[in-house]
């Protein structure tokens, strides 16, 4: 799948030049387990969350929002760091 987009976080006023709106994912406190899902962005909320945005394999989205913490914005399910993370990237959330 390609995206116009090759950076994981941006502003509100990025993701919407791009077609993203946030607001048209399922927002979930956690994303579901052992259903492989891509990363698609990152939209910063304010200065300590980024609502992170992912699709399955039948097109449902969901969008986790992460509140950080000195830099850091875990999400928890993945082990990871939302910063971290690649456009495209393949993951799997564990129990």
């Amino acid at each position: 799948m390609n995206f116009p987009h090759d950076h994981f976080t941006m502003s509100f006023g990025q993701s919407r030049d791009y077609g993203i709106d946030y607001r048209e994912f399922e927002k979930v406190a956690r994303l579901p387990e052992g259903i492989p899902l891509m990363a698609i962005a990152g939209v910063w909320g304010d200065y300590s969350n980024i609502r992170c945005l992912f699709l399955d394999e039948d097109g449902n989205g969901y969008c986790r929002n992460i509140s950080g913490r000195g830099g850091e914005y875990i999400i928890r399910e993945l082990g990871l760091n939302a910063k971290d993370l690649a456009v495209g990237q393949l993951l799997t959330a564990k129990a």
